[in-house]
């Protein structure tokens, strides 16, 4: 539906970068990455705010790079979500299709059918500023429905939302696109949007397209260790391969090696990136565990956060733990604390040598790169 074929924008000191990525029709498609790499921009340019200096933008195979934003089909919701303060949430809501010269009866109608939808009938005479956030947010999604669009673009929805609304907006957005069939191109840096709604993504950092796959594909096999850390894989242990055999290798981590489920040669270098969550401590008193890489360690810090808690612990390298605050007190896990450290060989997710970054070494607890 949508192809970007290496296209590049500057803007000032930043440059999106040769970007080519492909949206099909029907896609609930995620572009993430950190603050400043480019997301927004790139929704600029599918609703044609934005022209690219170099490459091509196709909707349905024809270049669009002459076709105004007005007549692209396209709802386009920002972040803030941009009403007309001197509208109400009703002249909001019509004012695409006012602008399309849409007869009148036709927009009462599809005003009034939007604001049933999404429960803001009682709304229709209010003044933006004098709504909720929520309030604002249906508001936005309802005025870019209301154009009938090929594709909606959601910038960052929501991020502004508290937990209660953000767990409704999540289901309404599930509905529209599973309804309607419509195709959502959603631009976030949260993780939790991308794997609660998400079928393909787009990783973009620095300006340039990082990796582009299912959500799933991508969150379980990050291409690069910079994606890696972004999709939260809190343990990145360089190491050497030692031996390999049958898709079974053995890793040097420096005073301890680790099973991994790769294929690699002998003296090659590699990085293992293991989740928090995937890692198991017990007390140092004997308990078995099925898990093929085990470990001694010493609990430097713990840090308590709600119902969950972050152990760093030392093996020889710091890696990160989390576990439950329940266990943390019946456990007795204070820094220093000796532990059994374990984790499978099939939760270790191995990146090539050839991805490795040469950027200085993140320090903090848990970060370890030897």
């Amino acid at each position: 539906m949508i192809e970007f074929d290496r296209v590049s924008i500057a803007l000032g000191d930043f440059l999106l970068d040769e970007v080519s990525l492909s949206i099909q029709k029907g896609d609930y498609y995620f572009i993430m990455g950190p603050s400043g790499a480019g997301k927004t921009i790139i929704l600029e340019a599918i609703s044609g705010l934005l022209v690219p200096d170099s490459g091509r933008i196709l909707q349905e195979g024809k270049d669009v790079r002459g076709i105004p934003p007005e007549k692209r089909r396209i709802g386009l919701v920002y972040q803030d979500y941009s009403l007309f303060p001197h509208m109400t949430v009703e002249k909001n809501i019509a004012f695409g299709m006012k602008m399309r010269h849409l007869p009148a009866l036709e927009v009462g109608q599809q005003v009034n059918k939007l604001m049933k939808q999404f429960e803001i009938t009682h709304l229709a005479c209010r003044a933006p500023l004098t709504l909720s956030g929520g309030e604002q947010q249906r508001v936005a999604i309802a005025r870019a429905l209301a154009i009938d669009p090929e594709l909606l673009l959601l910038d960052e929805p929501l991020s502004a939302l508290d937990p209660i609304t953000r767990d409704r907006f999540i289901e309404e957005l599930r509905s529209i696109h599973r309804d309607q069939g419509l195709t959502i191109v959603h631009v976030t840096h949260d993780r939790r949007d991308a794997t609660s709604l998400g079928t393909r993504m787009a990783m973009i950092i620095d300006g340039r397209l990082a990796q582009e796959d299912r959500v799933d594909t991508i969150f379980a096999s990050p291409c690069s260790e910079r994606v890696a850390r972004f999709l939260g894989f809190e343990n990145i242990l360089k190491g050497t391969v030692m031996s390999c055999e049958d898709g079974l290798c053995t890793v040097d981590i420096g005073k301890n090696r680790v099973a991994v489920m790769a294929r690699a040669k002998p003296g090659s270098h590699i990085a293992l990136c293991i989740r928090a969550d995937d890692i198991t401590v017990l007390k140092h008193d004997g308990n078995k565990t099925s898990a093929r890489n085990i470990f001694d360690g010493t609990i430097i810090q713990k840090t308590i956060s709600g119902s969950l808690a972050l152990l760093f612990i030392d093996i020889g390298v710091n890696i990160t733990a989390v576990v439950t605050t329940k266990s943390v007190a019946e456990l007795a896990f204070d820094a220093g604390t000796p532990v059994c450290v374990s984790f499978k060989a099939t939760a270790v997710h191995v990146l090539p040598p050839q991805v490795f970054e040469t950027r200085n070494p993140d320090t903090r607890p848990g970060f370890s790169i030897t």
